[in-house]
């Protein structure tokens, strides 16, 4: 087990920077690879009468801003439930958020939380899409919904993986994780209002768990 602040993993000859801030950076095309923002969560559990720090919202598109400057990508690919509701007032601090970063091209991949019409998205210059051939890959939201053989690589998200740290007294931790097998890999859910699921991975499996902004290599 190997700890690091960054990790890098090459798949079909592209470099992907795998971050601890839960994000992929495609080194090849300069761009962020995102899954599971989840904007609006807080908002719309406090719609419903169940008390949420109003503060969730704004420090995920903080960390959004973070990414960015420190990266500075071309463009922004978010697999899926990028707004978990229908609308609610956290919105409009979604769009504020765009309008200041209208320069970035980005790209979402609809995912099943994504209530809004397209056209909400559209006017905002965000590309909707449900599956994504970029070459060497295929994006999509949710691995499952492919269901013939395909030769490309999937990168995925939907299932906000997790894997199970055990220590020397059997005590035992679960911690958000990046994925990959051998040709397909998911991403961790990068909103911090989301659960887990502990995924069942194969001794071929390479995984980069991340504890407290530090990336740990299985």
């Amino acid at each position: 087990m190997k700890i690091s602040d960054r990790a890098f993993i090459e798949v079909e000859h592209q470099l992907l920077r795998i971050l601890p801030e839960k994000a992929i950076f495609w080194e090849n095309e300069q761009t962020l690879i995102i899954s599971d923002v989840h904007l609006g969560k807080a908002g719309h559990f406090r719609k419903h009468g169940i008390a949420l720090p109003k503060t969730t919202n704004d420090t995920n598109l903080l960390r959004l801003d973070q990414l960015i400057e420190a990266w500075n990508p071309k463009q922004i690919l978010f697999l899926g439930d990028l707004f978990h509701s229908e609308k609610n007032i956290e919105w409009g601090a979604f769009k504020r958020w765009r309008n200041k970063h209208h320069s970035i091209s980005i790209v979402l991949i609809m995912g099943n939380h994504e209530l809004y019409p397209e056209e909400e998205y559209k006017m905002l210059g965000i590309e909707c899409i449900r599956r994504l051939n970029y070459h060497p890959f295929v994006f999509i939201h949710d691995l499952n919904e492919i269901t013939t053989n395909i030769s490309k690589f999937i990168i995925s998200g939907h299932i906000h993986p997790a894997v199970k740290m055990i220590g020397k007294g059997r005590q035992s931790l679960q911690i958000p994780c990046f994925y990959f097998e051998k040709n397909k890999a998911i991403l961790p859910a990068f909103g911090t209002l989301t659960g887990s699921y502990t995924i069942k991975h194969s001794r071929k499996a390479t995984i980069f768990g991340i504890l407290e902004h530090q990336i740990i290599h299985f």
